[in-house]
């Protein structure tokens, strides 16, 4: 299968949105190193979870489905994975290799950056920018997974981005919003970081994730979210006294840590370290550009949400050039 690179610039009604992007991606089909999809009946209830937060994220799931003539309920098993554990014969999963910051600079502008990696196997790595009839305009990048985003601005200059933490699972698994879903729904229904990490602390978590928060305003947050508990990380000062956050794929909030159960995160606390240091996203000696393996850089993101200026790179940023996007809400 070949890299799809595709930019998708949409505008309209959230079913309209999914089947435009369903016509023109390949088939939407668990990877055969996932585990296997939950029951129907634990998938419509995460359906009932989506519908209370944002319920036209269902019609575009629908849009989508009906676009690749899939079961529509065969894409909601698809999507509400509820184990992030791989199958036997899977390559062994890093530590993660996703890092992000965001920062108030000498200036005062407020900047946010993301590198995106995984395996090269993954293959759609696509730059999505919407103006939905309902919610704010937004663009940002998205994964194999429909409807979601791993990262984005919105027209108001909130930034979020994801990262996923390896730890303990609950012995009971209840329905929740998967982790894709969760950055669309804030770049979507928010203005604000405040308003994004009420939503992002009061709905169920279905995966183990991190969620970088940051606006216009200045205001930056991390929340650590698991299945079982959720808290809220705020900036601290970096090497210049000003405002900084970074998050990788590590709990760092002393009551996340032992859902970690000691596993390994030396390289993700490294990496985090570095950009609350000040380091760029195209820096080797922390790991934080990547270049093998599960630490492949996929994609980066850089924002100034002071400037309103947003800019993406289609792979490791010390080698692909950052383009700048439009705005979200200005005419492409």
């Amino acid at each position: 299968m070949d890299l799809d690179t595709q930019a998708f610039d949409l505008a309209g009604g959230h079913y309209a949105l999914g089947f435009a992007q369903g016509a023109r991606t390949a088939r939407f089909e668990t990877p055969p190193w996932w585990p296997a999809p939950p029951d129907l009946a634990f998938a419509q209830a995460c359906a009932a979870v989506i519908a209370e937060a944002h319920a036209p994220l269902l019609d575009e799931l629908r849009g989508y489905a009906d676009a690749q003539q899939l079961p529509y309920g065969d894409l909601l098993r698809g999507i509400c994975r509820r184990s992030l554990k791989l199958r036997a014969r899977a390559p062994s999963y890093p530590e993660g290799g996703c890092s992000s910051y965001a920062r108030v600079d000498a200036a005062g502008q407020v900047r946010a950056g993301h590198n995106y990696d995984f395996y090269p196997i993954q293959r759609v790595r696509q730059r999505v920018r919407l103006a939905p009839e309902i919610g704010r305009p937004s663009v940002g990048m998205r994964g194999s997974v429909p409807a979601g985003r791993y990262d984005g601005v919105n027209d108001q200059g909130l930034f979020v981005s994801l990262h996923v933490v390896l730890s303990d699972e609950p012995a009971a698994i209840r329905p929740g919003v998967p982790f894709h879903l969760l950055p669309r729904l804030a770049l979507e229904t928010c203005a604000t970081t405040r308003q994004a990490v009420d939503w992002l602390t009061r709905l169920p978590h279905l995966n183990p994730f991190n969620y970088l928060l940051a606006d216009a305003s200045g205001d930056l947050a991390v929340v650590e979210a698991h299945p079982e508990r959720v808290r809220v990380r705020g900036p601290q000062a970096g090497p210049d006294g000003r405002p900084v956050i970074a998050a990788a794929n590590h709990f760092a909030h002393p009551d996340m840590r032992p859902l970690q159960a000691g596993r390994q995160s030396a390289a993700s606390q490294a990496r985090q370290r570095a950009l609350e240091a000040g380091a760029p996203l195209s820096d080797h000696a922390a790991g934080l550009c990547g270049h093998a393996g599960g630490h492949t850089t996929l994609w980066s993101v850089t924002a100034d949400l002071t400037a309103r200026t947003v800019a993406f790179a289609a792979g490791a940023p010390c080698q692909a050039p950052y383009r700048p996007e439009p705005w979200p809400g200005l005419a492409p």
